[in-house]
């Protein structure tokens, strides 16, 4: 199945909260019915910046893995 979405609409995060009954988007955003959505729940007991920390130390390889490569080592003399 292929999507025909920009970047910017697949790295979209917004901060949510359930409420008891349903999950309630903490920031307006405007959503076509439909939309397609991930919802990651969060440890309610971790501090948010553990969890930055955490999601960095998570995304430290596959940075690595796209950083590190033969084509971009010509910007590393600068």
């Amino acid at each position: 199945m292929r999507y025909n979405v920009s970047m910017e609409q697949i790295l979209t995060t917004v901060p949510a909260h359930f409420d008891g009954t349903g999950i309630v988007l903490d920031a307006p955003v405007t959503l076509e019915p439909n939309t397609r959505l991930l919802v990651t729940i969060l440890n309610p007991g971790q501090a948010a910046h553990e969890l930055v920390r955490e999601m960095m130390a998570a995304s430290t390889t596959s940075l690595a893995k796209v950083w590190e490569n033969d084509e971009d080592a010509v910007y590393d003399a600068y």
